[in-house]
């Protein structure tokens, strides 16, 4: 997707730190339009139907979690790139739970928020409607982010959808924790982070891999994602 065609909305509650976004995505031939508040970002998404949503978390009124988790049980998938000033590992799981693609501790640099929304926008652009995997009874369809496990559809978040297409991606080898942070969350954590952890329990349990078979902890070194 060029540059010029992509739509953003910034959500953002400062005034300063909102306008200083618009301008430079703007600057750059970015389409945007900014709002304050959950309520009027939650409007500004049907009226605007961006590309992608640059969300606070900390918003009066609605949230910046429950904007993102009203856009998921929608059925969006547009890509959520979620600013915070928090930096507790748990603060950061919450936000990718209720359905963020990324996020960026405040405060931050615009080069780096740049890359972010390119990431972002690139990963939606080479996404192919026709793009499935499947291993063992786990399907995933690139097009909608959809998990079907046994045939039945399973609600999963954005970034859970994420580590477990890198997986299945590279089923039948090990892959180390380094890895995996740089691919899935992109080197934002450090290798001592508990968050792969957390997040591979909530894998286990949305695929049924009750005995740790399908997703085997290789101690030391990472993970093996069965191809069976």
């Amino acid at each position: 997707m060029a540059e010029n065609n992509a739509k953003i909305l910034v959500v953002e509650d400062d005034a300063t730190i909102g306008r200083f976004v618009e301008l430079e995505l703007s600057h750059i031939g970015f389409t945007v339009m900014k709002v304050g508040d959950g309520a009027a970002a939650l409007a500004a998404f049907q009226e605007f139907e961006p590309d992608l949503v640059i969300l606070d978390l900390m918003l009066p009124g609605i949230d910046g979690l429950e904007v993102a988790r009203t856009l998921r049980a929608s059925g969006s998938t547009t890509p959520i790139l979620m600013l915070t000033a928090r930096s507790e590992t748990q603060d950061v799981v919450t936000g990718f739970e209720a359905g963020a693609d990324d996020y960026l501790r405040k405060p931050f640099e615009i080069p780096e928020l740049l890359s972010r929304v390119r990431a972002l926008l690139k990963r939606t652009e080479h996404e192919r409607p026709s793009s499935q995997l499947k291993s063992g009874n786990i399907e995933i369809d690139a097009a909608s982010r959809s998990v079907y496990v046994a045939n039945e559809p399973v609600n999963f978040t954005a970034k859970e959808y994420d580590l477990l297409a890198f997986f299945m991606h590279n089923a039948g080898r090990v892959i180390s924790r380094d890895e995996i942070l740089s691919e899935v969350w992109g080197g934002q954590h450090t290798s001592d982070s508990n968050v792969i952890e957390v997040f591979v329990c909530h894998l286990r349990n949305k695929i049924g891999d009750r005995d740790n078979q399908i997703i085997r902890t290789i101690r030391g070194v990472g993970y093996f994602f069965s191809s069976i």
